[in-house]
């Protein structure tokens, strides 16, 4: 384990082992700025003395992996989950401000939809937005902590058209799923059977229809994707509520994203060197000998093809929104949600209690919360933070977690299979 070093001046200098931390905020010469990771700032002049570290990034859409390493030895590593929800608390926040509108302005006419935002050049959706600066972010607190030189950066390509059509090759891709159909429909029926989805033709009706599984009136598409093949008996019962259909999980949405991620990076101004998938799994499987995770990815990164020492504290993070903004909850709104501090705790605080340290998972006005840890796996149902609890970290926008990866269980055989993200 080693512990970081920041000057009087902010700027981070090399990492020190634990007994040079400790005597040196022993002797009053530093103080300690933050615990996971530890990190101590000196309180006198320093040389500023450095050597080269080089830090390498395996980019996602849902984990980015991270790694510095200098002299052969890995100096840090993590793991960065990143958010998912934040189309579905947008969508939540338009479903009050209609709510609130039709309560308060009976009479004023709802927004139009062509906003200036939404027409602005290079705009992101918003979801993205979060991911792509979730990767700057990451990069932002890694050079806080460490003196890096040079970056390296995995910007993975995936071929969209095999992701959706396995057995494409050759002129295949020169033609799309719909070459030889009239229009979209007959594309749909052909690739659906002409057999009704929904019954698998049970129901003996003839007639079929093709059903928009995200309605036209709720922005959905005519696109194949969200088109499905029913009968009329079952086309009918699904409007009258008999039935839900599942929608349908696309295979090219992480795809997609890592794809619109590696080209906002090359836009912007961070000076990289960029290198491949196929170069990462080489050096992982046969240099390092090591399995399948972002953040050995990561080491594998930024390894010049020489085995390295490896280190054996990872740290887990992850992107949370800024807080819980609803107040009340039931049916009638009649249940009131304490959003903020309860005995002096906020939700998704860092406490310490006799049952272990966890983040604050679920409040009770009782004194009885509910902990678990950063990736949301129960510590414990039922801790009394009203004896023996203690602090250790306020809420923000990144929790993390520091955790212990033996360093010998680590050179087993890879497995051998890349995820999108």
């Amino acid at each position: 384990m080693l512990v970081f070093v920041i000057n009087k001046e902010n700027r981070p200098l090399m990492p020190c082992k634990p007994s040079k931390a400790r005597k040196l905020l022993k002797e009053g010469k530093a103080k300690v700025i933050r615990t996971i990771p530890f990190t101590i700032k000196l309180l006198f002049g320093s040389s500023g003395y450095t050597q080269p570290i080089i830090a390498g990034m395996d980019t996602g859409s849902k984990v980015v992996g991270c790694s510095a390493i200098a002299n052969g030895k890995v100096l840090y590593q993590s793991e960065v989950y990143l958010r998912e929800d934040i189309s579905k608390k947008m969508q939540q926040r338009a479903m009050y401000r209609r709510t609130r509108r039709s309560r308060k302005t009976r009479y004023r006419p709802a927004r139009f939809d062509n906003r200036s935002n939404s027409r602005k050049e290079g705009r992101l959706a918003p979801s993205l937005r979060s991911k792509l600066e979730s990767h700057f972010r990451e990069k932002r607190f890694v050079e806080s902590i460490l003196p890096i030189s040079e970056w390296k950066v995995e910007l993975a390509s995936f071929d969209i058209h095999k992701i959706t059509d396995p057995c494409v090759f050759g002129t295949g891709y020169q033609n799309g799923n719909q070459k030889g159909f009239y229009n979209v429909k007959a594309y749909v029926l052909f690739r659906d059977g002409y057999t009704c989805q929904h019954c698998k033709g049970k129901s003996k009706d003839p007639k079929l229809h093709c059903h928009h599984i995200v309605f036209r009136s709720e922005k959905g598409t005519d696109s194949p994707d969200n088109l499905i093949c029913l009968c009329n008996t079952c086309h009918d019962a699904l409007h009258r509520g008999k039935f839900k259909l599942s929608n349908r999980r696309s295979k090219t949405k992480h795809p997609n994203e890592v794809g619109i991620i590696k080209s906002q990076i090359k836009k912007s101004d961070w000076n990289f060197i960029e290198t491949f998938g196929y170069e990462t799994k080489f050096k992982r499987e046969q240099i390092l000998e090591l399995p399948k995770t972002h953040y050995f990815d990561a080491v594998s990164i930024c390894c010049n093809d020489q085995k390295v020492k490896l280190e054996d504290i990872l740290y887990l993070k992850k992107h949370v929104s800024k807080g819980d903004y609803q107040q009340r909850t039931g049916k009638r709104s009649e249940k009131i949600i304490p959003t903020g501090k309860l005995f002096g705790l906020r939700k998704l605080d860092l406490i310490k209690t006799e049952h272990g340290a966890g983040i604050v998972k679920g409040k009770r006005s009782t004194g009885y919360f509910a902990i678990t840890d950063v990736m949301g796996n129960k510590i414990h149902d039922s801790v009394n933070v009203k004896r023996n609890c203690e602090r250790l970290r306020a809420r923000t926008t990144t929790l993390i977690e520091q955790k212990v990866v033996p360093v010998e269980l680590t050179h087993s055989s890879p497995t051998c299979r890349a995820s999108p993200s």
